[in-house]
């Protein structure tokens, strides 16, 4: 068959079941962690950081910390006693924090879900606030796609990562299923059960997380020597 004769390549989506899934996927991999990693991310490079890394697991960002001292972690995991971070908050992400320092996050579930996807050709961070920006640039660049909820990774209770996951797998074949997404997460009790964990920034996270359109940034992350670097795929 010619070169000229080859159909195009096609926007194959479907949804991890399983980590192994995601371990052995070779195409584009998208990871949702809705309450918070992928919004975090996004946050970060909307509010103007050059230097975003992800890390597996706390030891290795600690270990990244003490190279660079000068660099923010974003966790809601706790570090340890005299570490200071703040928490994984796309509110402080993006407006309450210093954009010209390094940032570094490492999450319960979304980090070690990128990390995962070590043999995917391209790993994407979505949420909501992303869904028309990473759609388009998924639609450009058409190739078979995991979509990976994070909660494979920590809690399966977080099913507001599949319900973001299905809704995206219709964003891609230009439907908008948010309304229905939205009233489907609310119907889960899992707003509540964020907001009553986290007093000081939960709310505004979640004004945050729950919009769709609101940013622009499409992460993508390269893992190299064990740091995951971020990089807007859509600039």
């Amino acid at each position: 068959m010619s070169q000229r004769s080859l159909p195009p390549p096609r926007n194959e989506v479907r949804i991890a079941l399983d980590r192994a899934e995601a371990r052995t996927w070779r195409g584009r991999g998208i990871v949702i962690d809705l309450f918070r990693f992928s919004n975090t991310i996004c946050a970060l490079l909307e509010s103007g950081r050059s230097d975003v890394r992800v890390y597996a697991a706390p030891s290795m960002a600690l270990a990244a910390r003490r190279a660079t001292p000068s660099a923010d972690i974003f966790s809601e995991i706790a570090l340890g006693p005299g570490v200071e971070q703040y928490d994984n908050s796309p509110y402080a992400a993006l407006r309450g924090s210093d954009p010209s320092r390094p940032a570094f996050s490492v999450t319960n579930s979304g980090s070690p879900a990128a990390a995962s996807l070590l043999l995917a050709g391209e790993i994407l961070v979505a949420c909501f606030a992303n869904f028309p920006a990473l759609a388009a640039y998924c639609l450009a660049k058409p190739m078979p796609t995991l979509i990976v909820p994070a909660c494979l990774f920590y809690d399966a209770g977080h099913v507001e990562d599949l319900i973001c996951a299905r809704a995206l797998t219709e964003e891609l074949e230009g439907r908008d299923a948010f309304p229905a997404a939205l009233e489907e997460i609310h119907a889960s009790g899992r707003v509540l059960d964020f907001l009553a964990f986290r007093p000081e920034t939960g709310r505004r996270d979640m004004d945050m997380i729950l919009k769709k359109g609101t940013m622009k940034a499409v992460p993508g992350i390269r893992f190299k020597a064990g740091a995951g670097i971020v990089r807007n795929a859509a600039a």
